[in-house]
């Protein structure tokens, strides 16, 4: 998952709008709507307007982030090891 991806679940889940979400940490709506279409790179300052907008600490944030990285990892971990067994299988 990317930064904008989480930073729109965190908003959703706070049933904000990108709207208020912007007003409330002194961001445009459309540099809202940027990040969290990933197409936008952020800031620490305003990555860190927009946790407080929200009132979420930082160290949640990216310990989240953290998490979604290393689910990522365990399954293309998994997806590598299955490839080389079928490989091998081949091989026989």
């Amino acid at each position: 998952m990317k930064i904008g991806e989480l930073v729109r679940e965190y908003r959703l889940s706070k049933k904000l709008t990108q709207q208020e979400l912007a007003e409330k940490s002194d961001l445009s709506l459309p540099f809202i709507n940027l990040i969290e279409n990933n197409r936008r790179n952020l800031s620490v300052d305003a990555l860190l307007k927009i946790l407080t907008a929200m009132e979420i600490d930082p160290s949640d944030f990216f310990r989240q982030l953290l998490i979604e990285k290393i689910q990522l990892d365990k399954n293309r971990t998994e997806i590598i090891e299955l490839f080389l067994s079928i490989l091998s299988l081949n091989e026989k």
